[in-house]
């Protein structure tokens, strides 16, 4: 992957710039503080840069799925649907419904595609979720207001405010990210439940396209399910962008889109 490229990757600046936050959350001086969201962002950038081709899939970045977590199980059903779809397309004779039968199989690859994406930006916002604890920064931010509530030197009233906005925007940020992770998850639970519904309805119509359904009709049940299929991918690309504009929105207008909106 270029340097220019991931210098718009969203996620270069998300990640250098909560290590930063976290580093001055824990008592490292400021300067210092944007030194290490700095030093994480440089090596992320050169990391993706190294990596190259084998990181990328129709001009985006593949993010890395964590295993054991539930986005990597919903991609493992996700694939061994779209398996079930290669298989029984391969399984219909030469003809009208084998045609139709390999595109679905071509759209379902596609899908897949598409929760894998959804599976490595679910797994990058778990783990940099992690960086953040929402409890001990509502206690950061109750101490600061208790604070304010007394201090009566302006100069000292001043520095506690600027303390307590740095905490107020690092909940944002986590609330941001719970939110983010949340619908990640439920695009994907719905996408693998789907493409394994299509999996059964598409081994139903082949079943009845050799028996009772004419080789017309059962082409036309098939571009049904061909929209169907067509659905859920589209959803799952909704629901990426979504994503990565919300988390692009933490680096101000146009600093992190990915090219490709």
């Amino acid at each position: 992957m270029a340097l220019r490229d991931e210098a718009r990757d969203p996620w270069t600046y998300l990640i250098g710039g909560l290590a930063g936050g976290v580093a001055w959350a824990v008592g490292v001086p400021v300067a210092a503080a944007i030194g290490v969201g700095a030093v994480v962002l440089g090596i992320k950038a050169a990391a993706g840069a190294a990596i190259g081709g084998s990181s990328r899939e129709g001009g985006r970045t593949l993010l890395p799925v964590t295993g054991k977590t539930p986005e990597d199980r919903w991609l493992k059903r996700g694939q061994r649907a779209v398996d079930s779809f290669a298989k029984l397309a391969s399984s219909v004779p030469p003809g009208m419904i084998a045609t139709k039968a390999k595109t679905i199989e071509e759209q379902a690859s596609q899908t897949l595609d598409g929760l894998r994406r959804l599976a490595g930006q679910a797994s990058t916002t778990r783990n940099v979720s992690q960086h953040l604890d929402p409890a001990a920064l509502a206690q950061e931010s109750a101490r600061l207001q208790d604070q304010l509530a007394t201090e009566t030197n302006a100069d000292i009233h001043t520095e506690l405010q600027s303390s307590l906005d740095s905490v107020k925007e690092q909940i944002r940020i986590a609330e941001r990210l719970s939110e983010s992770l949340a619908q990640l998850l439920a695009r994907m639970e719905s996408g693998a439940l789907g493409l394994e519904r299509l999996v059964a309805q598409l081994a139903e119509l082949l079943a009845l396209s050799e028996s009772a359904t004419s080789p017309v009709e059962g082409a036309k049940q098939l571009e049904a399910l061909a929209d169907d299929l067509e659905g859920i991918r589209a959803g799952l690309a909704e629901t990426e962008q979504l994503s990565r504009r919300a988390l692009a929105g933490f680096e101000g207008d146009g600093v992190a889109s990915d090219g490709n909106d």
